[in-house]
Formats: C-alpha cells, sequence, structure tokens
C-alpha cells in the first residue's frame, strides 16, 4: 500500500501554517518598525516561503523514509 498526500493537502498545510507565521511575524517585526510595515514585510516574505514550503512538501511525498505503513487487521 502506497500512501501519498495530495497537492491540495500540501498546499492547505502550506498555507495554514504561514497564517500562523505573519502574525508571530507582525508581532516580532512591530516591536522595531510600525505596524503597517512589519504587517507588509511578513506578508511578502511568508509569500515566498509558502512557495518554497508547498514544493519542499511535495518532494518529500516522494521520499519514502521514515514512512511506516501499518496494516488493519482486514488487510486494508
Amino acid at each position: 500500500m502506497k500512501v501519498n498526500e495530495t497537492r491540495m493537502r500540501s498546499l492547505l498545510k502550506s498555507i495554514s501554517f504561514r497564517i500562523i507565521e505573519i502574525v508571530i511575524d507582525s508581532l516580532i517585526l512591530s516591536i522595531f518598525v510600525q505596524p503597517a510595515v512589519a504587517i507588509g514585510l511578513a506578508i511578502g516574505l511568508e509569500s515566498i516561503c509558502l512557495i518554497l514550503h508547498f514544493f519542499f512538501e511535495r518532494v518529500w511525498n516522494h521520499i519514502q523514509y521514515g514512512r511506516e505503513i501499518i496494516s488493519t487487521p482486514d488487510g486494508k
């Protein structure tokens, strides 16, 4: 049995993680710069990271190292 994540799952994981990071980055950056600038910087940086993370997830989806498939008693 082979288990792969769909592209949509990888995309949703990337987006949800980046939203959390945008909030955290904005809070941290607002200590050093104006809040509007901090939000802009956070969104810009995290948008680039989102794209990289999506492709990172897709590559790792093809690597089987560290995955275990555990069969249920009915063989599924």
